[in-house]
């Protein structure tokens, strides 16, 4: 009986879900938010991502549960890019290539799965102008969208910058400017809101020498990005803070704008230490990701 009453209080709720980037370590992602619909109930009204939370996200949308699961089980790094690391690329680089890797296989398998006519919710997916150094949100009304999808991923230098439209050239990962994106969902006012992070707040320790020219300038992205994160998610807990207090003293805060800010119920979920490279869609990452994500989940949701 508690569960029933658990599962509707859910469903009177306006929920958003946030998604945050991670490559690779979406499958944490992927198996957190399953837990949560699946055994806690949660519904989504509307839906952020940036990067690998894009491309969950815009399945998830399209209530595509079962192929996300089949593709996440059987991913493989050639399914996703093509290209190595060599000599060669290095070459390619220094002789004007935008990208080491091909990031072809995402684009058909995207191509093959995005159906715009099933998506059902309220989505919003970020990326990021080489050219403006702005963050722009789109929209699946907005004409591009599919190829927004594909920019949202595209990591400077690992794969080559996407032209969304004549607007919108040089697009890319939206998680270079927002490696969570928060705001692109407060919004809308939702009752609560879930994040699922790829990464612990922690900035990335590394286990082992840095390698080559890729693995300093990722390892280096991903401290940036990690910094970026956890001062949104400082400012945001705090002012969330403040507003809960001001509500208890009956007084109303207000943005610069004059709207009055409001209190929102969150939960983070997050893993506890980092889910190794962000390039590496093996067998054996992937079930160490779903295991960690799983049973993250299940700590911060409850059983």
């Amino acid at each position: 009986m508690d569960s029933v009453v658990e599962e509707s209080a859910v469903k009177d709720k306006k929920v958003a879900l946030v998604l945050s980037g991670g490559g690779a370590k979406g499958a944490f992602q992927f198996i957190a938010e399953k837990y949560a619909r699946e055994q806690k109930g949660y519904q989504w009204d509307v839906i952020a991502g940036v990067s690998v939370g894009a491309l969950n996200g815009v399945m998830l949308a399209m209530k595509k549960y079962q192929r996300l699961e089949e593709i996440w089980w059987g991913i493989s790094n050639d399914q996703i890019y093509k290209g190595k690391l060599n000599f060669w690329s290095m070459l390619k680089i220094a002789f004007g290539a935008q990208s080491i890797y091909t990031n072809d296989p995402l684009w058909e398998l995207l191509q093959r799965e995005y159906e715009p006519s099933l998506v059902e919710v309220d989505l919003r997916i970020g990326v990021v102008s080489l050219r403006t150094g702005e963050y722009v949100r789109f929209v699946p009304s907005e004409p591009g969208f599919e190829k927004a999808i594909l920019a949202s991923t595209a990591i400077p230098i690992v794969w080559k910058p996407v032209q969304v439209s004549d607007a919108y050239p040089d697009m890319v990962d939206g998680g270079v400017r927002n490696i969570s994106p928060l705001g692109d969902v407060l919004d809308t006012d939702p009752d609560e809101v879930i994040i699922i992070n790829c990464s612990p707040l922690t900035p990335p320790v590394l286990d082992r020498p840095l390698g080559n020219a890729l693995d300093i300038g990722m390892h280096t992205l991903e401290v940036l990005l990690n910094e970026i994160f956890v001062t949104d998610l400082r400012e945001f807990v705090r002012i969330n803070h403040n507003v809960k207090e001001a509500q208890a003293a009956g007084v109303t805060l207000h943005n610069e704008s004059g709207k009055p800010y409001k209190y929102y119920d969150y939960k983070i979920i997050q893993p506890d230490t980092v889910l190794g490279d962000t390039m590496d869609f093996s067998r054996e990452a992937t079930e160490m990701r779903i295991q960690a994500g799983w049973e993250k989940a299940k700590q911060v949701l409850g059983e």
